[in-house]
């Protein structure tokens, strides 16, 4: 295990980047192992390794769509149009240079017009506003910016709201790098194209890099939606990958004839992991164990990927019931949702972790909810009788 590179790529894995201002002793031990990390890339996932004398980033191209990889506070479009807009107004800024929000809306506006964007900011619009605080949240986040100075107005009540922030000058590093042209995109599939272009995805390294990024960047990986050459691939060398996953990174690999996945340790589980801390997710394990009983109850035939159909009123059917039996098991807030919001969440948290896909004339049930349920206790009477005295609901 002399050569395992786990902490190393969990902290790669795990972060957007590691700067040496907020996390010196990670990015040194990631400079340090640097050729250790490269080799590892070279040989699974192709990946950038871009070490930066102010931070390390892994690029995680994944090598099909995935919404985990996407901005998670982002809620619409003009999120990004805004994103955009904002870095190109970082884009000459230097390290420490300030500037003030009245001056940055201005900007933004001024160029929409300019570039005659379908939307132009109407700071007037609340809606507006929140969505470039969205923006300037993240980019807080990332320590693309810092806040310097505030006055006692708030921009989400107001557009006279000003502020002070300064440039760290990592703007410019903050979006993937390009060898191609890619104004002519116009989806995620596009991108995914031209990072194989001009090469046959049906051998050698690039095949071999989309069935390292599946089973990385994605919660799981199911037979129905890749090709015949990555499922040869991972038939004729899944020893192989197994083995490289576990001694160099400590991830178990688990392929059977239908699904591929990796495990992390314990101590490696980060909040966007399944299982995590989340209430929601707690009630996702016990909602799998639902639908697989529901499944069984109903001899509901399985097809050809071991996956099953359900209508949209079963599954709210079934959901009733497990909010109105599990109680216990509920946070207040989500107890005090209308069904059909907490329909909404727990559908949208279901198909990100790849345990249901929702379909225009149903829902397709994966069969990786048979490998994270959540059977409940029964509490017996006297249990029940004994919390009541002891006055806990």
């Amino acid at each position: 295990m002399d050569e395992s590179i786990e902490k190393e790529m969990n902290l790669l894995f795990s972060n957007f980047w590691i700067t040496k201002e907020q996390s010196k002793e990670d990015y040194y031990l990631l400079k340090r192992n640097q050729e250790k990390i490269k080799n590892f890339l070279s040989r699974t996932l192709g990946n950038k390794l871009i070490v930066h004398d102010r931070f390390v980033k892994l690029e995680k191209i994944p090598s099909m769509p995935n919404k985990k990889l996407a901005v998670s506070t982002f809620i619409e479009q003009m999120d990004y149009v805004m994103l955009f807009l904002m870095l190109l107004f970082l884009e000459d800024k230097t390290r420490g240079e300030k500037f003030i929000l009245s001056s940055l809306i201005e900007y933004i506006r001024n160029t929409a017009i300019t570039l005659e964007l379908e939307h132009i900011p109407d700071w007037k619009n609340p809606n507006n506003r929140r969505s470039l605080l969205r923006v300037i949240d993240y980019l807080l986040q990332k320590s693309v910016i810092t806040l310097r100075d505030t006055d006692s107005k708030n921009f989400q009540d107001t557009a006279e709201a000003d502020a002070l922030y300064e440039a760290t000058g990592l703007a410019n590093y903050l979006l993937p790098s390009f060898d191609y042209g890619i104004f002519h995109n116009e989806t995620p599939e596009d991108f995914l194209k031209q990072e194989w272009a001009n090469q046959d995805e049906a051998k050698g390294d690039v095949r071999k890099y989309k069935v390292y990024r599946n089973l990385i960047y994605l919660p799981v990986v199911m037979r129905s939606e890749i090709s015949f050459s990555e499922e040869d691939y991972l038939k004729k060398m899944h020893k192989v990958i197994e083995k490289e996953l576990q001694e160099k990174i400590g991830m178990e690999t688990e392929i059977t004839r239908n699904m591929y996945m990796v495990f992390v340790n314990e101590n490696s589980v980060q909040k966007n992991y399944f299982p995590n801390a989340k209430n929601m997710s707690d009630l996702v394990l016990i909602m799998n164990q639902k639908l697989l009983e529901y499944q069984q109850d109903k001899q509901i035939v399985v097809d050809e990927y071991e996956c099953f159909r359900l209508t949209y009123e079963e599954f709210e059917y079934i959901l009733k019931n497990m909010r109105e039996e599990e109680k216990r098991y509920f946070s207040k807030g989500i107890l005090d949702m209308g069904i059909s919001k907490f329909k909404e969440d727990i559908m949208e948290f279901m198909s990100d972790y790849h345990f249901i896909k929702l379909e225009k004339d149903g829902i397709l049930i994966y069969p990786s909810i048979s490998r994270f349920i959540g059977k409940t206790e029964k509490m017996i009477e006297s249990t029940k009788e004994q919390l009541e005295l002891e006055g806990v609901s």
